[in-house]
């Protein structure tokens, strides 16, 4: 198997694990390894998006089943709102990209760009938050849940990036790790789950289909159940660390040959 294509099925068997609740930040990290992967190969960058969302809802899928008894669903029907706001607000800057020119190469770099810098920004948030620490004075509700909704909807269906916007809601609310994750899980299930019918319509599928995603899901299932392992044995604190900054080592270089690219096509 072309190396390209097993880091593909690598970062399938990441999502699995992600979604279990173990080492959030592995999540951000798929993004432009993915990205970077699927690049390489006959489909090329902009079949990223629609590979990644149908893996993404069958982890959600299983990771609601596997935290169903610890879900908060009050706090997720805050979220709602703004996030469907976001979700039409990133599939309308989706529409921009594909209508900015014909050119595939233009198209792809531009994903790259977006994609490279929203890991670092939303990296920068992470650490920032880390430094500063937990929130302790709040955005008053529903102005928090409608702007943290709108912004993560938007990362997401920009580029799978929400992850670290909802860990800096669910975070301050003092949650144990089942509740959080669980939590995390039926949110990021409803919100990837709204995302598909737009980009259905934004043909982000046309090389990314069934036939394609099918061959990587039962990598899903077995991340899952790694997940849940690691989850009750290994402490993920250094792990998430690695992660993030991995993460945006990836995302200097995916925004760099973007621009790269994009500058040569100009």
């Amino acid at each position: 198997m072309n190396f390209w294509w097993a880091l593909m099925g690598f970062c399938a068997l990441g999502i699995g694990i992600t979604k279990s609740g173990f080492g959030s930040g592995m999540g951000l990290m798929l993004i432009p390894l993915l990205t970077i992967a699927i690049g390489h190969t006959d489909r090329g960058t902009e079949a990223s998006l629609g590979f990644l969302a149908q893996l993404l809802v069958l982890g959600d899928l299983i990771a609601v089943y596997q935290w169903r008894r610890q879900l908060t669903g009050a706090i997720v029907k805050r979220l709602i709102p703004g996030t469907m706001i976001g979700v039409v607000l990133g599939s309308t800057i989706l529409w921009a990209f594909h209508h900015y020119k014909r050119d595939p190469q233009v198209l792809s770099a531009l994903l790259q760009i977006e994609i490279g810098f929203e890991c670092m920004l939303l990296v920068g948030i992470h650490w920032w938050r880390q430094y500063r620490g937990v929130q302790t004075h709040l955005m008053r509700e529903p102005t928090r849940s409608n702007v943290t909704g709108c912004f993560a909807g938007t990362s997401s269906t920009l580029c799978h990036g929400a992850g670290p916007v909802i860990s800096a809601y669910l975070l301050p609310l003092g949650l144990d790790r089942a509740s959080y994750v669980g939590t995390s899980a039926l949110y990021f299930f409803l919100l990837n789950s709204a995302k598909l019918p737009f980009y259905y319509y934004l043909g982000q599928f046309n090389k990314a289909g069934l036939g394609l995603t099918g061959r990587f899901m039962p990598l899903v299932l077995v991340g899952a159940f790694c997940g849940v392992w690691l989850n009750r044995r290994i402490n993920d604190k250094l792990f998430t660390r690695i992660i993030y900054i991995v993460t945006f080592l990836l995302g200097v270089y995916i925004l760099t040959e973007g621009t790269w690219t994009l500058s040569h096509r100009g």
